[in-house]
């Protein structure tokens, strides 16, 4: 007989569970492999019948559960705090689940479930429910999306070789291995490739149950990991992706060594993530079989994958990357080529106007605040420290060198890393990171390197910040859609709510601009029309209000 653990956990959060640990809980009777999924079936009805064990596990599953009220009085209070931090009120399901739980939990089955339609027939059609049934139909949308609107079929990809064994390099290597593709793995640096490789194995061969190392899976995936010294053991890889530093002459040097040794049938891509894919491909004598496959960092947590098409890049190229890329788990957004690509594109706006309001004298607790209080899972200024300072310098000049017009410089960045105040990665930013667990604090040392660019406090409402942060990113969007840069408004939702953590309960950003209305985005700039171009309705959004069209149209 059955005896599962508290599904509290689960009902509320929604998380999967493996199938071995489903078992050890008591949620499955047996795991089998799906040829013997039928017979296993058949074997248990057949034991049921003769041990009778099932009329027992009806009565219990339909009666009262055995409780004492204080016990669900404390349970319902830790967990409605738990749940209140971790949707931060946002998401009424979880919340509304807990209640039934709990008020059900002394009744017959009968009025369990009254309890529950009663709770939960509210919330269908709400908001929420509505804007996360399209991320739903986004995720489904994107499962069966080749990437391409012909018919070309993409080739197939045995092995891959991965130049550049650091943070991202390696990270693509262990996503290649966890999904049984053979990965091969070079770096000019021997030191770097030595833990590139160690680093791939540790990544590969964690259990998350024993939350450690798992001897059994280290050695079934070293087989498929290859340390080679040079790019010439790569020449046989049919995908070669090169992960290393952003600098294009670095890149074409490497394209000039390697593409001579690879197959005729074999796909060239790079993971910059700012550099345009059509100038890295200038000198290659393949550029159809060019293209930008750019992973996001931590590459073994993030589902986004952006495929970035030259002007030269064929149908079956972008269909290999796709097909690719699902075949790693994660979810392919074919974009143009252009500065940022579609996600850091339609990042830095949002990121650049948060350092004008630093500037204008908003403090930085007020501006964090305005966006988690919006949705968004960190704050701007923290979202600095994690990229670090001098690599969102760096990015910040590619975006103004394309876009000055609407790039609002900040003297902000450079004193900071004129100040080694690099982030994350040596402690101290715009927050401090050197406490016991790594987390943002305010740093008094700050104040002295801000006074000298940040002008009087100044102040403004919730709704007036999250206006200035989120209506930038917006119009940059319909930018992006003006160029044609994307195939389908769904993909900007999509790549923003998997690749920058745009809140799912909002729909994604097209969809959240959808539920306000474009005559009514106008009406929210007019009062920000003196900052400039950033803050001017696009052509496209102002013949969507003249229209009474939605984006979703």
């Amino acid at each position: 007989m059955l005896q599962p653990q508290c599904p509290l956990p689960y009902l509320t959060g929604g998380e999967s569970i493996r199938p071995a640990k489903a078992r050890k809980m008591g949620l499955v009777s047996d795991v089998v492999p799906a040829e013997k999924l039928q017979q296993a079936a058949i074997n248990l009805v057949r034991l049921e019948q003769q041990t009778g064990d099932y009329h027992q596990d009806r009565e219990t599953w339909s009666g009262a559960v055995p409780t004492r009220e204080t016990d669900l009085g404390f349970l319902g209070a830790t967990a409605s705090a738990y749940i209140r931090g971790q949707t931060k009120g946002q998401y009424p399901a979880p919340e509304a689940a807990l209640e039934v739980m709990l008020g059900a939990a002394g009744a017959d089955v009968e009025t369990a479930c009254t309890m529950e339609a009663e709770a939960f027939a509210p919330l269908f059609g709400s908001p929420v429910n509505r804007s996360l049934l399209n991320v739903f139909f986004l995720t489904d949308r994107n499962k069966k999306d080749t990437g391409i609107d012909g018919d070309a079929a993409p080739r197939e990809v045995k092995s891959v070789g991965v130049i550049g064994a650091g943070i991202m390099g390696a990270g693509i290597a262990a996503a290649n291995v966890k999904r049984e593709v053979p990965a091969f793995l070079t770096d000019a640096n021997a030191d770097a490739l030595a833990r590139g490789v160690k680093s791939v194995i540790e990544e590969v061969a964690y259990n998350r149950e024993t939350k450690g190392p798992d001897p059994e899976k280290a050695i079934a995936a070293a087989p498929l990991l290859r340390e080679v010294s040079s790019v010439k053991g790569l020449a046989d890889c049919d995908l070669v992706i090169e992960a290393v530093v952003e600098n294009a002459e670095i890149k074409k040097s490497i394209y000039a060594k390697l593409e001579p040794q690879l197959a005729d049938d074999a796909t060239l891509a790079s993971n910059t993530s700012t550099l345009p894919i059509t100038g890295l491909a200038a000198e290659l004598q393949r550029p159809e079989q060019f293209l930008g496959i750019h992973f996001f960092n931590p590459v073994r947590r993030m589902k986004l994958v952006e495929v970035i098409r030259g002007e030269k890049t064929s149908d079956e190229t972008v269909a290999t990357a796709v097909a690719y890329a699902k075949r790693l788990g994660k979810m392919p957004i074919v974009v143009g080529d252009g500065p940022g690509f579609l996600v850091n594109r339609l990042l830095f706006p949002y990121m650049n106007e948060a350092l004008v309001l630093v500037t204008e004298g908003v403090p930085i607790k007020h501006i964090e605040k305005a966006s988690k209080s919006f949705g968004m899972p960190l704050g701007p200024i923290e979202l600095y420290d994690m990229v670090g300072i001098d690599t969102a310098l760096y990015a910040g000049t590619t975006m103004y060198e394309a876009f000055p017009s609407r790039t609002a410089l900040s003297p902000l960045l450079p004193a900071l890393k004129k100040a080694d105040r690099l982030g994350n990665k040596t402690g101290k930013g715009f927050f401090n990171y050197e406490n016991k667990k790594g987390k943002a604090q305010p740093d008094p040392d700050l104040e002295p390197i801000l006074e000298k660019y940040v002008k009087a406090e100044k102040s403004y409402s919730p709704e007036e910040l999250q206006t200035r942060l989120f209506m930038p990113m917006l119009l940059e969007a319909t930018r992006v859609l003006e160029e044609g840069l994307v195939r389908n408004v769904r993909d900007v939702d999509l790549g923003l709510i998997f690749g920058l953590g745009f809140p799912p309960f909002k729909g994604g950003l097209l969809f959240w601009a959808d539920t306000l209305g474009a005559a009514t985005i106008i009406e929210k700039l007019k009062p920000w029309a003196e900052l400039g171009e950033r803050f001017e309705p696009t052509p496209l959004l102002e013949q969507m209000a003249q229209d009474g069209k939605k984006f979703y149209d």
